[in-house]
């Protein structure tokens, strides 16, 4: 009779640590899912963007960034119809979104890190450099 018990007991701890892990995953997939869903809708803008202190908003005026479900973002010039293919991928635990315009240069460049989300709506993302030591600051928001 004890031996039961105690089976009974590994077997329910069994269940609510596996619901728990089922919990975590499917959280993690509704994250994803916003991010993605968030990103993916509708054009971006750079609205602010420091790097070292130093503004150069100025210099993404006329780009367009459109984000895509498969990992590709491109980024358009409006004034030349000239057109960048990137990638990107958004990390829920980390609250990042990793960015890769390879082979381009400014101010696409700038781009390429790994941002720390610092505060997201629908319409607007803040983000700073995750864990490399570079002093810069993002604001995309969306095209109206």
């Amino acid at each position: 009779m004890k031996r039961l018990r105690v089976y009974s007991v590994l077997l329910l701890l069994f269940v609510f640590s596996a619901g728990a892990l089922q919990c975590k995953k499917v959280k993690e997939d509704l994250g994803r899912k916003f991010i993605i869903d968030a990103m993916t809708s509708g054009l971006w803008i750079v609205h602010t963007f420091t790097d070292e202190n130093v503004d150069i908003t100025a210099d993404f005026t006329g780009y367009e960034f459109q984000f895509k479900d498969d990992g590709k973002v491109f980024a358009i010039k409006t004034t030349t119809s000239e057109q960048t293919t990137g990638t990107w991928e958004g990390n829920v635990n980390d609250l990042t979104i990793f960015s890769n315009f390879s082979g381009a240069g400014d101010p696409l460049q700038r781009l390429n890190d790994t941002w720390k989300i610092t505060n997201n709506t629908t319409k607007l993302v803040e983000a700073q450099p995750f864990n490399s030591g570079r002093l810069a600051y993002l604001k995309l928001v969306k095209k109206q």
